[in-house]
């Protein structure tokens, strides 16, 4: 029982939970508050599956990346059946009456894009808004060390797992460095609000 725990609290495990969480959050049949069950649902299917671990036949991460592969692949496919079955009532945005300003009017009438931008938790910005942005993040990333700059576009187009596994260092050590240059765009302004 001790390896199962072991399994749900290592460091990989965490960040992959993290990462998949939030992955499933930005998907319109999930919202943001659904984020500490899912990643308390991944936790107890870990729990359940940890006897299968065999460090002989394989590392942890492959096993753990492995079961959160399934349980995501089973918790869209119970969702998708529950939206078919006879029981799944959609919300109507032209026939769902609400009360705006004093007077009742349709659920579609009083959404704005901003609603929907919350939602999925994309932030819209304008085209010059965009091109500040990129203008930004060029100068920030042209001040970096050529080896930094190559890190960040690696993780970038492959994730910090296959970056590690290409440098040969482990992945905390690219997680690091990656928490060094993160500190440069956020002087610059950049930084995550």
């Amino acid at each position: 029982m001790a390896s199962s725990h072991l399994i749900v609290s290592a460091p990989f495990t965490v960040t992959l939970i993290g990462f998949k969480a939030a992955q499933l959050c930005r998907r319109s049949d999930f919202s943001r508050s659904d984020r500490e069950d899912l990643e308390q649902a991944m936790r107890l299917y870990l729990l359940e599956k940890a006897r299968l671990f065999d460090p002989a036949r394989g590392n942890l991460e492959a096993f753990v990346t492995n079961a959160l592969k399934t349980w995501v692949a089973m918790e869209l496919r119970y969702r998708k059946r529950d939206k078919r079955s006879e029981s799944y009532r959609a919300v109507s945005l032209e026939s769902t009456p609400v009360e705006c300003e004093g007077d009742v009017t349709c659920l579609g009438a009083v959404l704005v894009e901003e609603d929907g931008n919350r939602r999925t938790q994309v932030d819209s910005i304008s085209p010059p808004e965009q091109f500040e942005l990129r203008e930004a993040i060029d100068h920030v990333m042209s001040s970096l060390d050529p080896k930094d700059q190559a890190l960040v576009a690696s993780v970038a187009a492959n994730g910090i797992t296959a970056t590690a596994k290409a440098m040969g260092v482990s992945w905390r050590q690219v997680a690091n460095a990656l928490a060094r240059i993160r500190g440069e765009f956020e002087k610059a302004g950049l930084g995550v609000s």
